[in-house]
């Protein structure tokens, strides 16, 4: 009988501390991959975004993820005075992991790599139309993707200027209907041979995440590579 007290007991402790220090109170997570002309896909990133309307403990964050300590100075120096409604980390391959707030308008990104910062501002464009992508990209890659995906004529895009080109844009990250995976991968397929990206292994990818959500594509050039990024998420 002691016995059983003594387990209940020590189960009692492992819960509440399990609740205080490891329970999931993230908002939600995300996930990308990234395809490229030049290399094979990378889909390492996972994104663990917090509601901060919401109580939410960033130092608490900081210590629960192993976040950077400048990426915690820069945070400190930055954005922690700043309003703000979600607060988010990101991390991948090869050490590099990324900090990122939303003040309810633009978001603000510093990323580590290796021992390098940058500092990169996502600016929104509320009614973004065909033609700026045309230029980006060219027409038949733009129409490929407007038509794929049932982009309407404007459509909420977010640019990105990141200190690694000089804060010139190279980067739009364009909002798309809750598209499931496993019923657009037909769609999917089709802008990666569009934009001539590897596709290499990519039947893993699909069987990986085939009943996750697609929200964003984002079209991104880096030296004379075009990059394409799907973004998606469980629900």
């Amino acid at each position: 009988m002691i016995l059983l007290i003594i387990i209940i007991i020590i189960l009692i402790l492992c819960f509440i501390y399990y609740s205080k220090y490891y329970k999931e109170d993230y908002h939600y997570i995300e996930h990308s991959a990234k395809f490229s002309t030049h290399k094979p896909y990378d889909d390492s990133r996972k994104l663990y975004a917090f509601d901060m309307t919401k109580d939410i403990d960033v130092n608490k964050q900081f210590k629960k993820y192993k976040v950077d300590s400048k990426l915690i100075y820069f945070y400190d120096k930055l954005f922690k005075q700043m309003d703000k409604n979600e607060f988010a980390l990101a991390f991948g391959n090869s050490g590099i992991s990324k900090l990122y707030i939303n003040n309810y308008d633009e978001i603000y990104g510093i990323e580590k790599s290796k021992d390098d910062y940058t500092i990169r501002v996502y600016k929104p464009d509320e009614f973004f139309k065909k033609p700026e992508m045309d230029t980006f990209v060219g027409n038949e890659k733009s129409t490929a993707l407007y038509n794929l995906f049932k982009l309407p004529e404007e459509v909420v895009v977010y640019k990105k200027y990141d200190q690694k080109t000089n804060f010139n844009l190279n980067f739009y990250l364009i909002a798309i209907e809750k598209y499931l995976i496993s019923e657009y991968r037909e769609q999917i397929v089709t802008l990666l041979k569009t934009f001539k990206c590897k596709t290499e292994n990519i039947d893993i990818w699909f069987k990986k995440y085939s009943n996750y959500y697609l929200y964003w594509i984002a079209i991104g050039k880096k030296d004379d590579s075009i990059e394409i990024t799907f973004y998606y998420r469980v629900k």
